[in-house]
């Protein structure tokens, strides 16, 4: 805790401290104005599309809860399947563990750095930060993901990490902390996207070793099952 602030996930604040602060910068609301109702334009447009979208909606969170209720026996069913299939599970107890068994893993393959694909699970855990205290970097791969990291800053949204950035506070961010930007770099977001990508393209090539984090795992076959639309997963 810090004084009267007490202090949340990662150091973050408490919920009402951080919205006080947050309400006050008019930068930072023209920025969540914008980019919401551009999200939920998009979304709507596709809603439209399907006669039976609510439906659906309800069928897929009754699927969620089942497994959630059941989830000891799926977990087990999902270890099987892996391991039948030549996967290795590791089990653990809670975060410093599961951070310790990713870093041991990760030196034994000799490498100090890491790719990864966006997880919340690792950003929950603090995995970036436990690896970087094992003398290993990670590098976030999901675009929204790495200006968040480059930009020493927290993800603001489970679905979209850097909503509340614009793209000159982008450009800016990249100029700054990305070695391989052009210094001619611009804020239209067909450049910005180039400008990562070239970035991620060497880290892909050179990297030995990558953690993903998983949308829903398939116990049945011990599939994993990744929903990303960068490439960045594959």
């Amino acid at each position: 805790a810090m004084g009267r602030n007490p202090v949340t996930w990662l150091g973050s604040p408490t919920f009402p401290v951080a919205a006080r602060e947050a309400l006050g910068n008019d930068q930072l609301r023209r920025n969540l104005r914008h980019a919401t109702g551009t999200i939920r334009a998009k979304r709507a447009k596709a809603v439209s599309e399907l006669p039976d979208w609510e439906r659906l909606r309800l069928a897929g969170a009754a699927i969620k809860d089942d497994v959630l209720f059941n989830l000891d026996s799926y977990l087990e069913r999902l270890e099987t399947a892996v391991a039948a299939r030549g996967g290795v599970v590791h089990w653990a107890r809670d975060a410093a563990e599961a951070n310790e068994i990713v870093l041991r893993l990760v030196r034994a393959t000799g490498a100090d750095e890491v790719v990864k694909v966006k997880s919340m699970a690792t950003a929950e855990i603090g995995l970036n930060e436990a690896l970087a205290d094992g003398g290993v970097t990670a590098v976030e791969t999901d675009l929204a993901e790495l200006i968040v990291q480059l930009g020493h800053d927290r993800p603001s949204h489970i679905l979209v990490p850097a909503i509340h950035r614009n793209r000159r506070e982008i450009r800016d961010i990249f100029l700054a902390e990305m070695p391989d930007a052009p210094a001619s770099l611009s804020d239209e977001p067909r450049e910005l996207a180039e400008a990562a990508r070239r970035h991620l393209r060497r880290k892909f090539l050179s990297a030995r070793v990558a953690v993903s984090g998983a949308n829903f795992a398939v116990a049945d076959t011990g599939s994993v099952v990744v929903v990303e639309s960068e490439g960045n997963g594959r």
